[in-house]
């Protein structure tokens, strides 16, 4: 497979991951349900990480059927690291430090008077759960290419 259609179907598999994440992290952080956002993510993440496993194995890096518990733990460690370190710092800091982007999005929010369908509360959880996602993009697709499912 050519690299470019490797990265391609990689930010397929990795569009369709996100989609599950996000829906699993808005449902658990609504109000009716009303997690924080941490134990949210923790659990929204899990639920992606075990589609991303067997999507990015079998679609995109197409490793053979051998070893594959050694690639589920290389897997685990190295989504894992991405996952519940690197986006839940990148989330803390987003949601309590550094608000900038947040703010930046909310007021495009009221710019474009949408702030009736889309709450202060939605915008922020949503923009600092992208920021955390988009970090791990280049981190998990080199790790998994050189590491995880290298044959």
């Amino acid at each position: 497979m050519t690299p470019l259609k490797q990265l391609f179907l990689f930010c397929l598999v990795g569009v369709l991951t996100t989609v599950i994440d996000f829906v699993v992290f808005n449902l658990l952080t609504r109000p009716a349900l009303g997690w924080r956002r941490i134990p949210a993510n923790i659990a929204s993440v899990s639920s992606a990480m075990v589609w991303s496993f067997f999507a990015n194995w079998l679609i995109v890096f197409g490793s053979d059927g051998q070893d594959w518990l050694a690639r589920a733990g290389r897997f685990l460690i190295t989504t894992g690291f991405s996952a519940f370190v690197l986006q839940n710092i990148i989330l803390y800091l987003t949601t309590y430090v550094w608000q900038w982007p947040t703010r930046i999005v909310f007021a495009i929010v009221r710019r474009l008077q949408l702030e009736h369908r889309l709450t202060q509360d939605l915008v922020s959880r949503n923009t600092c759960k992208t920021i955390a996602v988009s970090l791990g993009l280049t981190w998990n697709f080199l790790w998994y290419k050189f590491f995880v499912y290298a044959s």
